[in-house]
């Protein structure tokens, strides 16, 4: 993984050419709480959400999540695919986040 960028109803991923994102539903999607944020596990490929992007979803129109190679010589970057996350489970997520990270402080 490369890059996240901000999007209002989102995010956008910016993927390793390599790196294959296979077509997913939301039953092959899982999130995880971690020290930085959360891990957005995609049929077992990880990636990592700080809390800041988990902010932005928070505040987002949407919570999609669209993945786009990184290619620096091509002129648009190509469409690999995309997820939606359901609000609730980013909700949750940011909570307990939040949760640790102030038990930890304490």
């Amino acid at each position: 993984m490369k890059n996240i960028l901000f999007v209002s109803d989102g995010i956008i991923v910016l993927v390793d050419a390599a790196l294959e994102i296979p077509e997913a539903e939301l039953k092959d999607v899982s999130i995880v709480v971690t020290d930085y944020g959360a891990e957005l596990i995609v049929r077992s490929i990880p990636i990592c959400l700080p809390v800041s992007v988990l902010e932005h979803l928070e505040q987002a129109e949407g919570t999609n999540i669209y993945f786009y190679e990184s290619d620096p010589y091509a002129l648009v970057a190509p469409y690999r695919g995309n997820i939606v996350l359901n609000r609730d489970e980013i909700l949750k997520v940011k909570g307990a986040w939040e949760y640790q990270a102030s038990s930890e402080r304490s």
